[in-house]
């Protein structure tokens, strides 16, 4: 996924060194055009004259929706995925639970395993949940178990995409707005607004962003 957005990324730094990036427009606000690409990627830099740069962002606006909304649809059905398959297994609703319980289901294989456990580590201090029809759970396999935690982690891992995508939406509209505002300010330069990424030695991404005022 990181991949991926920094190709997207790195094409709005290839793209703004086109030559006729900016076309000739009377003087228009800056404060207005980065208000207009901060509300909205791309709308600035058309009132400022940018057509290209313009549609441009509201491409990447666009793009970026439709990532984060298909990571948050498939985050929700794959919940459901794993709620449907703990009752199924388990005997265990996980709708409305916290994340802690979740976690003990996968851990153990029933909750009198659980607070056997707690009870031998802490004897009279141990904090036992109620062995009760509406807290219970106990697997049918140590398959089942497995297959839990591996419905679980897709879960888990399309909704840190789906913020992956956030992240890229919030960048969008701040290189948007640096961008509508140097063009309003009436440059004709290639280089008067330069952003890219790259990743270091020691791992991650790391972005840079370069204009004249």
């Amino acid at each position: 996924m990181f991949l991926r957005l920094t190709t997207g990324i790195t094409l709005v730094s290839i793209f703004l060194s086109l030559p006729g990036f900016v076309s000739a427009q009377p003087a228009k606000s800056p404060g207005k055009a980065a208000l207009l690409s901060i509300m909205l990627p791309g709308t600035g830099e058309l009132y400022a004259g940018g057509r290209r740069s313009g549609r441009f962002f509201l491409f990447m606006e666009g793009a970026f929706w439709t990532g984060l909304l298909t990571f948050r649809f498939l985050e929700s059905t794959r919940v459901d995925s794993y709620r449907s398959y703990a009752a199924a297994h388990a005997g265990v609703q996980l709708s409305g639970r916290p994340e802690s319980y979740i976690e003990e289901v996968f851990r153990f294989q029933s909750i009198y395993a659980r607070n056997a456990r707690e009870t031998f580590l802490a004897g009279d201090l141990a904090d036992l949940r109620p062995e009760t029809a509406a807290e219970r759970w106990e697997w049918d396999s140590e398959e089942s178990r497995l297959n839990f935690q591996d419905l679980r982690s897709k879960a888990v891992s399309a909704e840190q995409k789906s913020f992956l995508f956030i992240g890229a939406l919030v960048f969008n509209r701040f290189v948007s707005a640096l961008n509508a505002a140097s063009i309003a300010r009436g440059s004709r330069h290639p280089g008067a607004l330069r952003f890219g990424v790259f990743a270091p030695p020691g791992g991650g991404l790391n972005t840079w962003i370069q204009t004249s005022f």
